[in-house]
């Protein structure tokens, strides 16, 4: 059975900023799941569909730049989602218009991204899940995703 939903996926190596915004949105309703890096963000972006993704770009294995690089890929063989990037530096890339709403400087304050994170949210459509797409980590337990491992 297809389920449609808007899931936000949440990826940053900081434990503490992916356990802290897991919790809070969680709480606000939102369907939640994490990556610690860009290889899991990869992984979870093969499995679902997304409506929004908050992107550290600073992280090991792969950086936040080589996951946008590979969502430039989907082209129109599947919706992507819409980015918020959030970062510690001063990065001055151009960030693709179509797909990034916008960048996040850390520390952010948290009532302030929460906002931003719902009107961007209320702008997605409902994405038809994938048939390989595990129920919602936030579904599934009250914690973001253990160490050694991304959305199962």
């Amino acid at each position: 059975m297809e389920k449609s939903e808007k899931r936000i996926l949440v990826v940053d190596d900081d434990d503490a900023i992916r356990a802290l915004l897991f919790t809070i949105l969680r709480r606000r309703g939102f369907t939640i799941d994490t990556a610690r890096n860009g290889v899991e963000a990869i992984e979870c972006l093969e499995r679902c569909s997304y409506a929004l993704m908050l992107l550290d770009l600073m992280m090991p294995q792969m950086s936040g730049w080589e996951v946008l690089e590979h969502i430039d890929q989907f082209g129109t063989s599947r919706p992507m989602p819409l980015v918020i990037v959030l970062t510690a530096g001063n990065e001055p890339r151009d960030l693709n218009p179509a797909y990034v709403a916008g960048t996040v400087k850390k520390p952010f304050d948290v009532e302030l991204l929460v906002d931003t994170i719902t009107a961007c949210i209320a702008t997605q459509a409902d994405r038809v899940q994938l048939g390989a797409c595990p129920p919602a980590e936030s579904a599934r337990s009250g914690k973001p995703n253990r160490p050694g491992g991304g959305v199962n």
